[in-house]
């Protein structure tokens, strides 16, 4: 949870939810305690995605395609609410994609849930109860693209101009306004479909973003995670032809940065260079960073203040145990 005192996870047999204790001095972290929670019912069904609201409640994406709300005290643990409106009305191949992802608004009012999917029912937003009041409903079905859903991520603070972000496998992504059910202005004005508009260094990358983060206090400007790199992007700024690397002598921006096979002379190659300087120099939207690889964990955890957790290739064959033969050719 948010404030650090529940944990849930799930795996193929059972959701299971603990609460946390702190064995802390001097403000510095020792420990950490865990306690089993008991789960009856339906409350403990497996679970393909959680998440944690604001408000006291966590979302579960069941295996069997219900959402669960759970409302969670140190007490008692208790079903508030289940949606099925995303799973009726749908053909048997639309709802065997499971629940990948769930996003819940700063403000608690909205919750999204994504499948891995391009069809219909790929994402979906409900409305919440707030402390201001509400209800629990199917607000919107997203329409449908051409490629699957990756990632889901809420936009702002909230309130009236809420905005959903997904993003695809083609490293593009759409911007959508809540209240009115439709694309945002700044995606009418990009042209649709929107990856002809971005950049070829971030469409072309083999790699899909499977993740979006935004920085609290820029609301403006989010970033597309991926397993080896991720974009800065400022929606208050233009959108440039090129996207610059960092660092730009990294091997893979190298790998990536390859002329069109018409347009090869070497004067071509020289204006490209100093085009791609210009661009460096003016425009610094859509960012590409390669400084991290093997991404596991990347998000906010305050305002300017950002987590990225990796997992190198070499120490995990460092873990790996020794051979239990070795050939040698050639002697």
């Amino acid at each position: 949870s948010d404030d650090g005192s529940f944990l849930a996870v799930s795996d193929a047999a059972s959701l299971y939810l603990f609460s946390l204790e702190f064995d802390a001095e001097n403000g510095i972290i020792d420990d950490v305690l865990p306690s089993k929670i008991n789960l009856a019912g339906k409350c403990k069904q497996p679970c393909t995605a959680v998440r944690f609201d604001g408000l006291g409640r966590l979302i579960c994406a069941t295996v069997d395609g219900p959402i669960n709300s759970l409302r969670v005290s140190p007490d008692e643990v208790s079903l508030e609410h289940v949606f099925k409106d995303h799973i009726s009305c749908l053909s048997a191949l639309s709802h065997h994609f499971p629940v990948s992802s769930l996003d819940v608004s700063v403000d608690g009012k909205w919750l999204a849930a994504g499948r891995f999917a391009s069809g219909k029912g790929a994402v979906h937003v409900f409305t919440l109860p707030t402390k201001e009041g509400g209800q629990y409903r199917h607000w919107w079905s997203v329409p449908e693209m051409e490629v699957p859903t990756t990632s889901i991520k809420f936009l702002g603070r909230g309130g009236a101009e809420s905005s959903l972000c997904v993003g695809y496998s083609n490293n593009a992504f759409n911007i959508f306004n809540l209240e009115s059910r439709s694309l945002s202005q700044w995606n009418t004005d990009m042209g649709f479909p929107l990856v002809k508009s971005l950049p070829r260094e971030l469409t072309s990358r083999s790699e899909p973003v499977t993740r979006i983060v935004c920085n609290p206090s820029s609301p403006q400007k989010l970033i597309l995670g991926a397993h080896g790199f991720f974009c800065h992007v400022d929606l208050h700024q233009p959108v440039p032809d090129k996207a610059n690397m960092f660092p730009p002598d990294h091997l893979r921006a190298k790998r990536i940065q390859v002329p069109n096979s018409e347009d090869n002379s070497m004067h071509s190659l020289r204006r490209q260079e100093k085009q791609k300087n210009a661009n460096r120099g003016t425009n610094s939207n859509f960012t590409i960073c390669l400084r991290y690889d093997s991404i596991l964990f990347q998000d906010f955890v305050a305002d300017n203040e950002m987590v990225i957790v990796e997992q190198p290739w070499l120490s995990i064959l460092e873990d790996l145990p020794d051979a239990l033969s070795r050939r040698v050719y050639g002697t």
